[in-house]
């Protein structure tokens, strides 16, 4: 096994049937100035064979970066499949950690500023990049905020184009599990992330538990990452209907986890019950496709919200 110094960071990335883009971010690798890394590809039981294929172009130098293997054996979501390599990582004695979205190429100099920003103060727990939509400079993720009363969260800059204001370093609410990178010091206070919301607001309710355990979250300008946007969910114009499910149910129950008082979570409620109603006339007059299968996952989302139940989204069945 590698001696792993206080230098070493460990870079985190899922795949989940997507050869193309896990190789193209493992190859973007290859071109950072920070020297210290190990990547550990995690596969949540990809049926595509991409994680062999990835393990081939390993084996006969095509990817040319330090890379452990790992395969979960399930798909057990965002959150499942990146603990799991986090904590390998954690037990070789890694100091930082990036956990790194599969969709993203990186540029040269992206790692560098988060591991000198995290190194500023011992308060600073997890910092992010700037992120750009893929093969652009508009901005996807400049930081992000949460409303502790409704659970909706925003991303500073969203679909705008660079400029001065997004390249000042500051403390934000939240970093994106896009590209978040984190001190080993989190895992000790806060935990792993919460495994059961499967895909969406596992990183945003993490984010809050390190805020109130007293940690800072800092967006940092200098780091930069380009995405592809929600590539395994049909892209942000093609949305697959289950997302909303996950938007509806998990929201809700992160405030139901995150904040005690009574009033946070009955606002929460009411607004759970708004989002309901104001996606439904979205897909009945603006959307129009796939009707009854959005409006399934919605009233399904709704009530899960309400019963607490986490895991996987269930199947839809379509009916003759």
């Amino acid at each position: 096994m590698k001696q792993v110094t206080e230098k070493h960071v460990a870079i985190i990335i899922l795949n989940w049937n997507a050869y193309n883009d896990t190789f193209e971010c493992l190859k973007s690798l290859e071109h950072l100035t920070y020297p210290y890394f190990h990547v550990f590809l995690v596969d949540n039981a990809s049926q595509d064979g991409s994680f062999d294929k990835l393990q081939q172009d390993y084996k006969n130098g095509t990817l040319n970066v330090p890379i452990t293997f790992i395969q979960t054996g399930a798909n057990l979501g965002f959150a499942g499949g990146n603990n799991v390599a986090i904590k390998e990582a954690y037990n070789q004695g890694y100091q930082y950690f990036w956990m790194l979205n599969n969709d993203t190429v990186v540029d040269p100099n992206a790692l560098t500023p988060l591991v000198e920003a995290i190194q500023k103060e011992s308060t600073i727990g997890i910092v992010g990049s700037k992120i750009y939509y893929y093969g652009t400079n508009k901005i996807w993720f400049a930081g992000g905020t949460v409303n502790l009363y409704t659970g909706k969260s925003k991303h500073i800059g969203f679909r705008k184009s660079d400029n001065s204001d997004f390249n000042i370093e500051k403390e934000v609410d939240y970093i994106t599990g896009c590209s978040l990178f984190f001190h080993r010091r989190v895992i000790e206070v806060v935990g792993y992330m919460s495994e059961d919301y499967f895909l969406y607001n596992e990183e945003t309710e993490w984010n809050i538990r390190a805020r109130k355990k007293g940690f800072k979250i800092v967006y940092v300008p200098q780091s930069i990452v380009y995405h592809k946007v929600s590539a395994s969910s049909g892209g942000e114009k093609n949305i697959a209907p289950y997302i909303d499910y996950y938007d509806l149910r998990n929201s809700y129950v992160m405030i139901l986890r995150t904040q005690e008082r009574t009033f946070n979570k009955l606002i929460a409620f009411l607004y759970l019950c708004f989002t309901l109603l104001k996606k439904i006339i979205k897909v009945c007059f603006i959307l129009r496709n796939r009707i009854r299968e959005r409006i399934w996952y919605l009233f399904r989302g709704f009530l899960d919200a309400i019963l607490l139940n986490m895991g996987k989204h269930p199947l839809y069945k379509k009916h003759p």
